[in-house]
């Protein structure tokens, strides 16, 4: 017995020298990161997960001027700061008189030329007189801001120079290169207005509106 003890024993210890020294090191790593991976994988996105919202979808998070959101500019659409430089075709004006946040009244260089009623192309603003509406005075006051009377404006038509009413409908700049249709949009003093066939900066004009909604600027936190 004590013999078969020994030869037990001994048995024993060179079978557990057998054991490859690396799989001692090896199962407490495998160990530690198999918990890592349960804990932060859905986490950070492992295994192509991502953060899975109530849906069970993946989230992504939503930049400035992306998305769907209500108040939200469309994806693609440019950055509501992206207005365009004064064009290099763009003709003077002299501001006369601004009647409301999207009408007003301009004379050409030539002296000898009448004076020119303005519809602002691709905006809208509330009604002041005698159907007053919400924001219509302060509208009217941004644009009196922006284009004060005997400043220098810059204007450039689209595809249809003229209304309905013979008002010719224009973008503008102001003469140290703001676009004022945009500055409007921007700053909740206008909503969009686009009729066909003028089409120009349509994307931009409703990416800004988007912009003040969200914001609650001008009429959209007053109205």
């Amino acid at each position: 017995m004590p013999y078969a003890h020994v030869v037990t024993s001994s048995t024993s210890r060179r079978s557990r020298r057998r054991v490859n020294p690396w799989l001692r090191l090896l199962v407490p790593i495998v160990l530690v990161l198999a918990a890592t991976a349960a804990i932060w994988g859905p986490k950070i996105g492992w295994f192509g997960l991502g953060d899975a919202g109530p849906g069970g979808g993946s989230s992504t998070e939503l930049l400035p001027g992306q998305g769907t959101e209500p108040g939200t500019a469309p994806e693609g659409n440019p950055a509501p700061d992206a207005s365009p430089a004064r064009p290099a075709e763009a003709v003077p004006v002299t501001v006369d008189y601004v009647h409301d946040g999207d009408t007003l009244f301009v004379y050409p260089e030539d002296p000898s030329a009448d004076r020119i009623k303005v519809r602002l192309l691709g905006v809208d603003t509330p009604e002041v007189g005698e159907n007053a509406e919400c924001f219509g005075a302060e509208a009217t006051e941004a644009l009196r801001a922006l284009l004060p009377e005997g400043a220098t404006a810059w204007t450039l038509s689209d595809v249809n120079p003229r209304d309905r009413y013979d008002r010719s409908l224009l973008l503008m700049w102001t003469d140290d290169g703001r676009f004022v249709n945009n500055e409007l949009l921007l700053s909740g003093a206008a909503t969009v207005l686009q009729i066909d066939p003028n089409r120009a900066h349509t994307e931009l004009f409703r990416s800004s509106e988007a912009s003040a909604q969200a914001g609650g600027a001008g009429l959209w936190g007053a109205c």
